[in-house]
């Protein structure tokens, strides 16, 4: 009998064929992997190797200008002497100069021309140390204008300047390529290319880094050139032109701020790579086609039996256990799948219409018949609970039956109450909130009479102020009496001492009335004079004796006007006192009030809460006499239900 384990190590070739598929991958990847490591090693000494190759041509150029800015005659000479001029021609030709010169130091040239303004001879004035010019046009070719400063005594004395073709780049360049594909050039520190083999893209139009701000398909390209500008050495990788670019770069040291690099198309070391690639590609597709009739035929014959026999697993899933097992033409270990599953149905078939059986039978309501058959393995389980169902289920319907009449009476019974209960509680909360509405004007009446007591209060206050005010002037009236009654007695003593010059005066008209007499017609004018003054004595001491009598009875009765006062002021203060006594009182009255009015509030709040609780308790029996009503209703139908089934 062949076994399912032969079948399983045939299909594992195909696995086989697989995992050297595979091996065949990951050996093509390595082995890329390996060429771009070969790349990178190959471009970093060579990129170094060109960069000081660089280096040494500047380093020559700036020799030349070192030594004749060192020299007396250039130090001395006046930059258009004519003397200097086959000097410079001389130095120029013999190492490689366009042309030699030197300006002074406010930047006159052996031109005749004044480039003092120029940013090339501001830098080498201000740094004092040589400096080379961005790529430039000079109307025939791209240039580089080298400076190198002349020092007198410390001090900033000139330049010695001279022009180099920028074409020695380019021709350096164009020797370093690697492959068909590859080229090398050169950056200055603004990124613009100054050394290319394609001289025609040499100036600031190949900035990339420029270019990368409004066209990003350049993007990564100009990454490459920022670390080129940052003078890094390192390595980087883009696309250019649908070729995939590996480069690497080194920085050219000296007085120059350059970068060099060199870059490999992937594509062109990759090609053999490629073509092994494809080939094994070939292999692999030649394999498993070769491969295929054989594991068709393998899965087929796993698949096929297994495959019914899902089938038929699968309507068993569903509740079918009375269709039948399929038959499997096979001597493996598929057949013997096939043979149990039929038996597995057969049994399934046997518990399921007893176990269908007896379920129907408590479903009508039968429980008589008592459960006999057993089953076997894990269906036991299945046995006993259909034993405990049946016999639980008999159990509780028997009580349940017993239960149901004594649960019919007393729902009767609590509906009954209930509803007494409900038509109680609705009495009561209709009491409570007549009780809850005369609490309320009450509170309401005790408010007003605590704002009135209030009110009053107020205006007993103000009057017993407004009293102690009128007690004020009182005192200030008795002190204004008391100061007229010691005017009047001032009065008095005045009206004495006119008297007195009164009587005096009499005195003096009398004697000189009896001199006049004596004198006869010599005193008769005198007697005239003694005459009047007696009359003016006598009019005098009347008019005293009648002030006298009016001051006297001024006196009296301000006299009894200060008694009078005195009674007033006496009459006052004891009412002020009364006032007093009737303030302290109000305000008793109106703390009593007050105390009353919260207390009937809080009455007020205890009542409403009787009511709120009141009203809970109506709702609450309500829906319990609602709910005791359903009960008996619900269990009358129960009992009915109950007496459905068919009990010993």
């Amino acid at each position: 009998m062949k076994s399912i384990k032969s079948k399983i190590q045939i299909s594992m070739l195909a696995v086989v064929l697989v995992s050297s598929v595979l091996i065949g991958i990951i050996t093509s990847l390595l082995n890329a992997r390996g060429i771009d490591d070969v790349m990178e090693k190959t471009l970093g000494p060579s990129t170094q190797i060109a960069a000081d190759a660089v280096k040494w041509k500047m380093e020559n150029y700036w020799a030349v200008l070192h030594e004749a800015a060192a020299s007396d005659v250039f130090k001395n000479a006046d930059p258009m002497d004519p003397a200097l001029v086959p000097l410079r021609d001389d130095i120029a030709q013999r190492n490689g100069f366009l042309y030699i010169g030197k300006m002074d130091a406010n930047g006159l040239a052996s031109t005749g021309e004044n480039y003092g303004g120029e940013y090339y001879f501001q830098q080498c004035k201000a740094t004092m140390e040589p400096y080379i010019s961005e790529i430039m046009y000079d109307g025939k070719q791209m240039i580089f204008l080298m400076e190198t400063p002349i020092i007198i005594n410390g001090r900033f004395d000139g330049v010695v300047y001279g022009g180099i073709s920028a074409d020695f780049l380019s021709d350096i360049v164009s020797n370093l390529s690697m492959g068909d594909d590859g080229i090398a050039y050169v950056l200055d520190n603004n990124g613009n290319v100054i050394g290319h083999p394609d001289r025609s893209l040499v100036g600031t139009d190949s900035n990339m880094i420029e270019l990368a701000k409004s066209d990003p398909s350049v993007a990564d390209i100009a990454a490459v050139n920022k670390r080129m500008v940052a003078r890094e050495t390192g390595f980087g990788a883009y696309n250019f032109n649908g070729d995939n670019k590996l480069v690497g770069f080194a920085p050219i040291d000296d007085h120059q701020h350059w970068s060099i690099a060199i870059e490999a198309s992937q594509r062109e070391f990759k090609a053999s790579l490629d073509q092994s690639i494809m080939l094994t590609v070939l292999v692999v597709v030649l394999v498993v086609l070769a491969c295929y009739p054989v594991a068709v035929q393998v899965g087929r014959s796993i698949s096929n039996p297994i495959q019914i026999c899902i089938e038929r697993l699968e309507k068993m899933s569903q509740g079918d256990v009375h269709t039948p097992a399929p038959k499997v033409n096979s001597k493996d270990e598929t057949a013997r799948l096939a043979k149990m599953l039929e038996t597995m149905i057969s049994y399934l078939n046997n518990v399921a219409q007893d176990v269908s059986y007896h379920l129907g039978k408590m479903a009508q309501g039968d429980f008589r018949e008592e459960i006999t058959k057993t089953y076997l393995g894990d269906f036991a389980s299945i046995e006993k609970s259909m034993k405990m169902i049946h016999s639980s289920l008999k159990d509780a319907l028997t009580q349940i039956s017993q239960s149901a009449g004594t649960v019919a009476n007393g729902a009767v019974q609590v509906s009954s109450g209930a509803q007494s209960l409900s038509q109680g509680a609705a009495e009561q909360a209709s009491a409570v909130y007549n009780l809850s509405a005369t609490t309320a004007r009450i509170a309401n009446n005790a408010e007003q009479t605590a704002k009135a007591a209030k009110e009053a209060g107020r205006f007993v206050e103000q009057a017993g102020g407004q009293l102690g005010i009128s007690v004020g002037y009182v005192e200030e009236l008795n002190t204004a009496m008391e100061r007229i009654s010691n005017t009047s007695t001032e009065i008095r003593k005045i009206i004495d001492t006119i008297e007195d010059i009164a009587f005096q005066t009499n005195i003096l008209a009398l004697n000189a009335a009896v001199e006049a007499a004596q004198a006869g017609s010599a005193g008769k004018g005198f007697a005239v004079v003694a005459d009047e003054v007696s009359n003016l004595a006598s009019k005098s001491d009347k008019a005293a004796k009648a002030t006298k009598e009016l001051i006297e009875g001024s006196i009296a009765a301000v006299m009894e006007g200060g008694n009078v006062v005195n009674k007033v002021t006496e009459s006052l203060n004891k009412t002020s006192s009364i006032a007093e006594n009737v303030t302290i009182k109000m305000e008793a009255v109106v703390e009593a009030v007050e105390h009353q009015n919260s207390e009937i509030s809080q009455v007020t709040r205890g009542v409403d809460q009787i009511s709120s609780v009141v009203q809970s308790t109506s709702a609450t029996a309500e829906e319990s006499a609602a709910t005791a009503q359903e009960l008996s209703s619900e269990s009358i139908a129960m009992n009915s239900l109950v007496r459905k089934f068919q009990l010993n």
